[in-house]
């Protein structure tokens, strides 16, 4: 069973966000995430709703005014990412009838390879996107997460302002001032704002992208391809299996694992899971499950090896830190990474998964996420 990358199309939005959507913008409130998840023939399914606040939990709102009464709650932000895989007779054809339906739903192509595709479509057409997906062929599993960015966007949006503010009256105070060395100073406070700055605004503009324009990403498995039956592998190990560059469905169902958030990373979610992406997809996210059966970090890395390196080109085994990881290179076009990294300690497996949609990705992210990494999880 392959699982190839998307990089055949590079929309020509990729790489660049869109403005602010003006739904984008609320006043400041609190919210929660959902999970659907599925495997195998039974798609076993569990699902959150989003929670949405009512009024009255809006107006306990620390962060936002008073609403008055003939005002409607402040929408929400929540970022969905989807996940289907299916089992087709013609991937190609399979794909361009995907690329097809994100188009006519107002959406685009993120990257694209030659057994996946990854879309991205307006917030109020996933459900329905999600669902035409799974009627291009077999089902062989599928997720749909939901995650509430709305404090994170509302928090920096506030900071922001703040930092601003305080620039602003520098500024001003440089104008005023003639000592030589207090100019200095002042002109490199007014370069550390900036910076700070700068790295809020991205972090809005890309929590705004993923609030507008949710992902979607479609896997196809040949028809001829059953791959090998696990159907009598030890149920502890069989987790291994649902595990994906492309699918959050493993870590939605286990405790949460937080980690600090890497430099040009943006915190998508610290409720239930700790799930953190960058501007441009490079994504990392946690969990803590039961060490069962009792082993090693490298006990359990040989075993992630074993059941996934098959399904990439190359396979490489590396120690960050206290963890034991994987790294499954693709062998398509984009020559994605995903790396696993796992961590017993007792009674207990941190499991950490990361995806790196290119080599280049890895090398401009690869050293602050190692650096979390080595920071310790809570």
């Amino acid at each position: 069973m392959s699982r190839e990358a998307p990089g055949r199309y590079e929309s020509s939005t990729s790489g660049s966000l869109p403005p602010f959507p003006a739904e984008a913008m609320p006043k400041g409130a609190s919210g929660g995430e959902g999970s659907m998840s599925g495997g195998g023939l039974e798609r076993e399914e569990s699902y959150r709703a989003v929670d949405n606040r009512s009024e009255s939990a809006l107006k306990k709102s620390t962060l936002g005014d008073k609403p008055k009464q003939d005002e409607a709650p402040a929408k929400r932000m929540v970022h969905y990412d989807g996940w289907v895989r299916v089992r087709v007779t013609d991937p190609r054809k399979t794909l361009d009838a995907a690329a097809q339906l994100a188009i006519a739903a107002g959406g685009y192509v993120e990257r694209q390879d030659n057994t996946m595709v990854m879309l991205r479509v307006p917030v109020a057409k996933v459900r329905d996107a999600f669902t035409e997906l799974q009627k291009l062929g077999d089902v062989l599993s599928r997720s749909l997460t939901a995650q509430d960015v709305t404090d994170s966007f509302t928090a920096a949006e506030l900071r922001l302002k703040t930092l601003r503010a305080s620039r602003d009256r520098l500024i001003a105070l440089l104008a005023t001032v003639k000592d030589e060395n207090e100019r200095l100073q002042i002109l490199s406070e007014i370069r550390r704002l900036t910076e700070t700055i700068d790295s809020l605004d991205l972090q809005m503009r890309t929590l705004a992208s993923l609030a507008a324009y949710s992902r979607l990403t479609l896997e196809t498995v040949p028809r001829e391809q059953r791959g090998t039956s696990r159907s009598d592998a030890l149920a502890a190990f069989q987790w291994m299996d649902a595990l994906s560059p492309f699918s959050r469905s493993v870590a939605a169902n286990e405790k949460k694992l937080k980690l600090e958030t890497p430099k040009e990373f943006v915190l998508l979610s610290d409720v239930d899971r700790w799930i953190a992406e960058s501007a441009d997809g490079a994504a990392i996210w946690t969990h803590e499950r039961k060490n069962a059966p009792v082993g090693s970090s490298d006990f359990w890395a040989s075993a992630l090896a074993g059941r996934l390196g098959n399904d990439f080109s190359e396979v490489k085994r590396e120690q960050v830190g206290d963890y034991a990881f994987v790294t499954f290179i693709d062998g398509g076009d984009t020559h994605y990474r995903y790396r696993v990294g796992v961590k017993a300690d007792g009674k207990t497996l941190d499991v950490i998964e990361i995806y790196y949609p290119t080599p280049d990705h890895e090398a401009r992210y690869g050293t602050s996420v190692n650096a979390a990494i080595n920071g310790g999880a809570s």
